[in-house]
């Protein structure tokens, strides 16, 4: 849904701990006010690094008369259904200038994101439009600001900002290397210190926050408290989520686990079918697979596991043995870690009939989720 830009307490919100990016500001008002902007801006950066705060704040503090509109496409199922319905009521309304501001645009494809610059830009009351996106598009037209990380010392204080001075001073010179220049990180980490968990703090400032990907990873303690959604059938909002922070997935209940996957499954094209909770093992899951030559029965087991600790050849055994017992068609075992040795020898015995699927597995099918 398209939103009118913002609300006060959201624009007080972000001018009270916004620290630099002076030059992107400038950068962004030469190209919207010191010139009719007749091409998309995109402002591009990966996961975390400050894209959407640094558009708030700069859309937010203008002198114009002009409004925003805003969409953010982060959770959309069909985000270009959801953007040529935000094109159209852009067509059908009266309202004076505006600049289009879309959010979560790595959800568009190059082409679509051109076809949506030519449709929006078209219309003479739009100044500008700027994507907002974690990739690099290849637009010719475009203009493209790429949203680096800060500088230590603009990290430095965006945590004592944060914390208002109190961030232990012992711990400073850590936290800032360990944030990597990613506003996102800095702020995960002082709401831990501002609820005092030191220990979860220490024992964060040992490990990392950001992977070689520059995705943000959240350690086996919580860092972000957030509400669980009420899982019903569907799990779309959750698996969104998950998308964005994969390794939360390591805290969700075992249960939810296994509403995930199976609605991971349902979006491959299973028809599943969740068992009762049980603590004979094999088949959490019946996923069914209607083909030309009849209908495949898999039966999937799901299993929550530490980052650390590895399935062992004791459960798949156990897994194989009720595929036989059912005479189901294949079997699989999928976990939020990885198999041991001879877990993965006794699959290969079997390969025509198992299958073990580990967490690399489950993000590739998160990521996936929706866009096959």
């Amino acid at each position: 849904m398209a939103t009118r830009f913002l609300a006060d307490a959201t624009v007080n919100d972000v001018n009270s701990t916004f620290i630099g990016r002076r030059s992107e500001i400038e950068w962004l008002h030469e190209r919207l006010y010191r010139r009719r902007q007749s091409s998309p801006i995109v402002v591009a950066g990966a996961g975390g690094v400050g894209k959407t705060t640094l558009l708030q704040l700069f859309l937010s503090s203008r002198r114009r008369e002009e409004e925003t509109t805003w969409l953010n496409l982060e959770a959309s199922a069909d985000p270009m259904g959801e953007v040529s319905a935000f094109v159209e009521s852009l067509y059908a309304s009266r309202q004076g200038e505006t600049i289009v501001a879309i959010d979560g645009a790595e959800r568009l494809t190059d082409a679509q994101m051109e076809v949506v610059g030519q449709r929006v830009l078209n219309l003479k009351r739009i100044r500008g439009l700027i994507f907002s996106t974690r990739r690099t598009p290849i637009m010719p037209r475009a203009e493209i600001l790429n949203l680096g990380v800060m500088a230590p010392a603009e990290s430095e204080e965006l945590l004592q900002k944060l914390l208002k001075g109190g961030f232990p001073e012992e711990m400073l010179a850590r936290a800032v290397q360990i944030t990597a220049g990613y506003p996102a990180a800095a702020k995960m980490l002082a709401q831990l210190v501002r609820e005092g968990r030191r220990d979860e703090v220490a024992e964060l400032l040992r490990g990392e926050i950001y992977d070689v990907e520059k995705a943000l990873v959240l350690p086996a303690q919580e860092i972000i408290s957030e509400v669980r959604p009420e899982i019903v059938v569907a799990n779309a909002a959750l698996v969104e989520r998950l998308r964005r922070q994969p390794e939360s997935i390591y805290r969700l209940p075992a249960r939810q686990f296994e509403e995930v996957i199976a609605e991971l499954l349902d979006d491959m094209g299973f028809e599943v079918e969740l068992t009762k909770q049980t603590r004979d093992g094999g088949k959490d899951i019946l996923a069914y697979m209607n083909t030309g030559i009849g209908k495949f029965l898999c039966l999937v087991e799901a299993k929550k596991y530490r980052k650390d600790r590895k399935v062992g050849v004791e459960l798949v055994r156990t897994l194989y043995g009720t595929l036989c017992d059912y005479q189901a068609n294949s079997a699989m075992l999928v976990t939020t870690s990885s198999f041991s040795t001879d877990a993965r020898a006794f699959q290969k015995k079997h390969e025509y009939q198992l299958s073990l699927q580990g967490y690399g597995d489950v993000v590739k099918w998160i990521q996936e989720y929706k866009r096959r």
